[in-house]
């Protein structure tokens, strides 16, 4: 018997609204993902999160059901995203560890300190067999490990779809007969004229062509600039086979002569470093601005919002920008976090709770940890799921942060998206998954960085800006770097990442 393969994520959020689904899938004869045996249920201790007002209760129809169809009696600490990260800490210092545990930060000096004690199970050679565990990207399981042993399960991810990347406004585009742009220089070309040529057809000199925000210890919204300029996704870079900091990078400094230009010229909001993500996007959706960088999520969002008054608003992501190094455009970690299982655990009850997690990233278990019961919590028809007001009333959704299936398109999605947006978005995607470049320094600890990295990012930033606004000279950028080369504590940070990433990559 057949059933539909939704391919969509979670996003507790659209209750309510319509999200569309498409493909299909053979169910498994042989009940893929099935755990137990039958001869009694598995008691799983559990600590997880939640973002709802308040979490499931013990009588939560989906609970009951997951129970049903796994065999087993689930005590759940739900713990409010508000202070997961303080009730974590805790938890691990108690040596208490619950039998199946979320970790946001697997990187923590604290998970990673535990781990080589010895507090948790290495996992690595049991995955192979569960066959929806390991079928999870090797990436998602190598940005979660720990000196080259997965030590959980991660909480997957997409790989493409996420980061800072441009999104430009096609229609804008469409109206000044101007191409999408593919490479750095087309992109100046289009933020000047989406300044000075009158994209919006209201006959003033209202428009800028790029906005975005800083934070104060890096380049928040303009970081792929620089990225572009690199070829890398973020601070550091293979080179060589050791990691390479890019604040040395010729590119770094072509980003700051590239911004700066573009600043002087008028063509990038002037008061973009006290600007925040609320003003920024205020910017898109007033017409004030044409490109601004995020995930492809908020595409859609945006234009919804502006097409309320303009029909033909359109707020596209651009699929890659060639740079010296080639095209680029940003590949996602693959992971949020990921379950632990601490050792007190017997390997017997290891398994099983495994085979339970195995079930969780089915796609029968992650549709009804994400929707709840068909007829019940949400109807589908011609291929779109449509929840109800019972989803609302029972609070469904919350179990996703339980279960994981990796919908590679989750980032396509959008309340309320129309069919055509959506696959255009989902043909992005496609098309990044062939030039996105990942960060090869996810989790990597350096004890240097830890006690002053903070302040010499904080420091580079301000440099950055200054030279942006043009407060200072490009040569106060090849001065300060000249300085770094020759700073034994700067240097420590780059020779600490380095060993840490060859614990990591031991070939």
């Amino acid at each position: 018997m057949s059933r539909k393969k939704i391919a969509n994520t979670v996003l507790v959020s659209l209750l309510g609204t319509v999200m569309v689904i498409a493909g299909c899938s053979k169910s498994d004869p042989q009940g893929e993902g099935q755990p137990g045996s039958g001869k009694g249920s598995t008691e799983i201790n559990i600590m997880t999160v939640f973002f709802t007002p308040e979490p499931p209760g013990e009588d939560d129809m989906t609970k009951k059901e997951i129970e049903n169809k796994t065999n087993t009696k689930l005590k759940i600490s739900w713990v409010s995203s508000n202070n997961y990260d303080d009730k974590t800490n805790v938890t691990l210092a108690s040596g208490d560890i619950p039998e199946l545990m979320l970790i946001l930060d697997p990187y923590s000096p604290q998970v990673k300190t535990m781990a080589a004690q010895g507090a948790f199970w290495d996992l690595t050679p049991f995955i192979k067999d569960y066959k929806n565990l390991s079928s999870f990207p090797a990436q998602s399981w190598q940005n979660t490990s720990i000196n080259g042993k997965s030590y959980g399960i991660p909480r997957v991810r997409p790989l493409d779809g996420s980061g800072n990347f441009p999104l430009v406004r096609k229609d804008w585009l469409d109206k000044l007969g101007l191409k999408t742009p593919a490479n750095m220089n087309q992109m100046y070309e289009v933020m000047k004229a989406f300044t000075e040529k009158d994209p919006d057809g209201n006959g003033k000199n209202d428009t800028i062509g790029l906005t975005g925000l800083v934070t104060s210890d890096g380049m928040g919204s303009f970081v792929w600039v620089e990225n572009v300029m690199n070829g890398s996704n973020g601070r550091w870079k293979e080179k060589d086979g050791k990691l390479a900091d890019t604040v040395f990078d010729p590119g770094t400094r072509e980003a700051l002569v590239w911004l700066n230009k573009a600043y002087k010229d008028g063509i990038i909001a002037p008061d973009f470093p006290t600007l925040k993500q609320s003003q920024v996007r205020e910017m898109i959706t007033t017409n004030k601005a044409g490109i601004f960088a995020d995930a492809i999520k908020p595409s859609w969002l945006l234009t919804g919002q502006m097409r309320k008054t303009n029909p033909q608003a359109d707020m596209m992501p651009l699929t890659y920008l060639e740079g010296p190094s080639g095209k680029y455009v940003p590949k996602d970690s693959g992971a949020y976090g990921m379950y632990v299982i601490p050792k007190t655990v017997p390997e017997a009850k290891l398994r099983s709770i495994l085979q339970f997690m195995d079930y969780g990233a089915t796609q029968e278990g992650w549709m009804l940890a994400s929707y709840g019961f068909q007829g019940v919590h949400y109807t589908e028809k011609d291929g779109v799921i449509t929840p109800t007001e019972q989803a609302v009333k029972d609070n469904v959704g919350v179990f996703v942060h339980l279960f994981a299936n990796l919908d590679k398109y989750e980032r396509a999605y959008q309340t309320g998206i129309p069919l055509d947006f959506l696959n255009r978005n989902k043909q992005i995607i496609d098309e990044r998954a062939k030039y996105s470049v990942s960060s090869p320094a996810v989790g990597l600890n350096s004890e240097t960085y830890i006690k002053v990295g903070k302040d010499y990012d904080k420091k580079i930033q301000d440099l950055k800006v200054k030279i942006i606004l043009g407060r200072e000279p490009i040569t106060a950028w090849d001065d300060y770097v000249g300085k770094l080369k020759s700073d034994a504590q700067y240097q420590q940070i780059i020779t600490e990442i380095n060993n840490d990433y060859k614990k990591r990559n031991p070939k």
